[in-house]
């Protein structure tokens, strides 16, 4: 089998379109100088239009040929008809055809080329501006925005006299559940017109209706009886009077548990590992016996039906398994109110109690807990690693509000949130929440995290966090990974660099994936309610309810193992 020599022609012998192979011609020398000279150029010419490298050291003469695609005849002329376009082949010849340039386009692919390095140069300018706005851009925390409703239409004397009638008058730390409460006992009182008098005759009628059966669980006759003859004493009486939420959800309480034999999860439930695990994100029963010791004196029960215990447990598994409020008031028999009550009482008390899990170690304790990835790339100067993580929430009606959360990375409403974990994997610094609007390094910078560090102390970060010359007023290092800086790629020293400060960085990104995974409460969004606070109430009412929860599962995740090992 034989192919054509022309570069790019894939024509062999036996083809079925019956094109015919020619060989390269030879030069005639005993017929004449005229004919030898007039033989040797056609050869030439064959060899020009070939156009092949290996043609001085090949023996193309004898063994190549040239297919007839390359002949517009399809075969070669007679080597004495000079002038025939197929004297030497002119077809398909593998080279490109190239057309005169114009100067005129070339001059104007010139400046349209020019045009678009320019406004490549200006796009880029200005998004590099763009991002250097973003990380000093301010923010505000979250106990300082003000979430409650705003309408175009509204001035700022009455944003205020609304934001004074829905601050609660006993100081409780929940205002958002009293304000839930207010608005339901107000419901309740204007659509059905019962006055307190009468429901608590009812409910006394009802009382002494179960005890005369002896009945452990209220039969559906006497609830029956009970509710015709409250109905007809409000029809009767019909009192403006409104009735207290607290007393009607205590009363309700005592109706729910005792209607069926449904036994709310206790203590016995949690007997296994396995259930405390799932359901609260501590490693076992113990710890969760010790913890719920340390807190139950501090918290007063918030209804007759649950004992401490299942209360301290709710809170955990809504921390844990975020579930709804109306979940858990089915799963425990109880109101939705009630557990509102109960979640923000006990959070509270779990903040000023466990938060104290989450310290700043001293040097000394550091030295001796560093893991050897750590003692390898840095030696014995690190002291934290810090970051920040944003937790989505609802859409503020508050303008400002909205505003000051909206993340600009996430594009959503977010709050922002600095962690900072030691070399071990435990965390060691997380306090308030801002706005999603702060920049990484205005955060830093205002947060009070500069406070902590010693001369000496070695914080690492990602590039975002900005604060080389703030970090090095307290006499202490950042480290961060290196910028390109326009540059097409890093230098090698600061390749290897870049490359041993992200191989142990990756551990504050670890342990914020297992605090949000292991308390989902901080996964799903948020309702503005976790964010409102009363700022002329207590010190504990002025803080915001996301601030407890982030601290009290910070130091939750502190007792579990850390998710780098001891060397």
């Amino acid at each position: 089998m034989v192919l054509c020599i022309v570069v790019g022609c894939g024509t062999k012998t036996g083809n079925k379109d019956g094109i015919g192979m020619f060989r390269i011609p030879s030069v005639i020398k005993n017929q004449g100088e005229q004919m030898e000279e007039l033989t040797t150029t056609r050869q030439e010419r064959w060899i020009s239009a070939i156009s092949r490298g290996d043609t001085e050291y090949k023996d193309i003469l004898q063994s190549e040929r040239v297919c007839g695609r390359h002949f517009a005849s399809g075969s070669p002329a007679k080597h004495w008809d000079k002038h025939n376009v197929d004297w030497f082949p002119t077809l398909n010849l593998g080279k490109k055809e190239y057309r005169e340039r114009n100067p005129k386009l070339a001059q104007e692919r010139a400046e349209r080329a020019k045009a678009r390095r320019k406004s490549a140069i200006e796009r880029q300018e200005l998004e590099a501006a763009a991002k250097r706005k973003r990380v000093n851009e301010g923010g505000t925390r979250i106990a300082s925005l003000d979430f409650s409703e705003n309408t175009e239409g509204t001035s700022d004397q009455n944003a205020d006299a609304a934001n004074v009638e829905m601050e609660p008058k006993d100081g409780s730390s929940d205002f958002a559940s009293q304000t839930f409460e207010s608005h339901q006992s107000e419901n309740v009182a204007s659509t059905s017109g019962i006055s307190a008098e009468t429901q608590t005759e009812a409910f006394d009628h009802l009382y002494r209706k179960t005890n005369n059966h002896e009945l452990p669980d209220v039969d559906a006759e006497t609830q029956t009886q009970a509710f015709d003859y409250l109905f007809r004493k409000s029809i009767d009486s019909r009192a403006p009077d409104r009735v207290d939420a607290e007393s009607q959800t205590e009363e309700f309480d005592y109706l729910i548990p005792t209607r069926s034999g449904y036994q709310a999860p206790d203590r016995e439930f949690f007997l296994a590992d396995e259930r405390v695990r799932f359901y609260t994100g501590l490693p076992s029963y113990e710890i969760l016996l010790v913890m719920f010791e340390q807190l139950a004196p501090h918290v007063s029960r918030r209804t007759q039906t649950l004992n401490k215990f299942q209360e301290f447990v709710m809170v955990l598994m809504k921390l844990r398994l975020n579930m709804p409020f109306q979940d858990l008031a089915y799963r425990f028999a109880i109101s939705i109110a009630t557990v509102s009550r109960i979640f923000s009482a006990w959070i509270v008390v779990m903040d000023a109690k466990l938060f104290p899990l989450v310290y700043w170690p001293e040097r000394e304790q550091l030295w001796h807990t560093m893991p050897m990835c750590f003692q390898f790339a840095f030696g014995k100067k690190v002291t934290i690693i810090i970051d920040c993580f944003e937790v989505f929430i609802e859409r503020p009606t508050n303008l400002l509000a909205r505003a000051q959360t909206f993340s600009s990375y996430k594009h959503h409403n977010t709050i922002k949130i600095l962690i900072g974990i030691t070399l071990q994997g435990s965390i060691s610094y997380v306090f308030e929440t801002w706005g999603g609007r702060t920049s990484d390094k205005f955060l830093t910078e205002n947060c009070g995290f500069l406070e902590h560090l010693l001369p000496g102390d070695m914080v690492m970060a990602d590039r975002g966090f900005t604060i080389t010359e703030s970090v090095g007023l307290k006499q202490a290092k950042l480290v961060i990974p290196a910028f390109t800086k326009g540059k097409t790629q890093l230098d090698p020293v600061d390749v290897e660099k870049t490359r041993g400060i992200a191989s142990v960085r990756i551990h504050v990104e670890r342990v914020i994936g297992l605090l949000r995974r292991k308390y989902t409460i901080l996964e799903g969004t948020l309702p503005t309610d976790f964010l409102a606070c009363n700022p002329h109430g207590p010190p504990y009412a002025q803080v915001p309810m996301i601030d407890h929860i982030v601290r009290v599962c910070a130091a939750l995740v502190n007792v579990c193992p850390p998710i780098v090992p001891f060397d």
